[in-house]
């Protein structure tokens, strides 16, 4: 019963401030409201008994995309100019409706006891091998680093260059903006 509480909180806090973050005329209120909304998904991991994957989202989410976003609205100029008139507002509004009524739809429609019941009645059922094995989510941290250092060794790699890419772009977008010349 407390669970279904907090996960009730934490799921009206997440759809609070994902709303926010698309209807907040102030970017930087935006910014810390995105932040918010992922801290909120953490929970809801942490919630799953999944605390690898919620620290991960803490980490990469909350810590190094809401700095990035902080970051690149110190970086842009007159910031306050550009959030006062949208000239795409009522294209971006029907399309944003069109989008969430294409998925509504297919939530309504689509029928989730054939799905659940395929899922449960498969020979390599999840809930069976669990069933079999008490110990099989407690090693999935060592799973997930295996699984990342060994077959999606190059997506790993491709996902640090990424990284490295915009860290560089950051800075170089940083030294223009101070006014740095290639004579330093």
């Amino acid at each position: 019963m407390l669970i279904d509480a907090i996960f009730y909180l934490i799921a009206f806090l997440l759809l609070v401030s994902s709303f926010l973050v698309l209807f907040s005329s102030n970017i930087y209120r935006s910014a810390i409201f995105l932040a918010f909304s992922m801290l909120s998904f953490a929970g809801l991991y942490f919630l799953l008994s999944a605390e690898f994957i919620g620290v991960i989202q803490i980490l990469v989410y909350v810590g190094a995309v809401s700095v990035l976003i902080a970051l690149s609205v110190m970086l842009v100029r007159d910031i306050e100019k550009s959030t006062e008139s949208n000239k795409y507002k009522i294209t971006s509004n029907i399309l944003i409706a069109l989008i969430i009524i294409l998925i509504s739809s297919f939530f309504i429609n689509y029928d989730w006891n054939s799905y659940s019941d395929n899922i449960l009645n498969s020979s390599n059922c999840l809930l069976s091998q669990c069933a079999n094995n008490p110990g099989i989510l407690v090693s999935s941290t060592d799973w997930i680093g295996k699984l990342i250092t060994a077959d999606y060794i190059i997506a790993f790699q491709l996902t640090g260059l990424i990284l490295l890419s915009s860290l560089i772009g950051a800075l170089a977008l940083l030294r223009i903006r101070m006014g740095g010349n290639d004579a330093d």
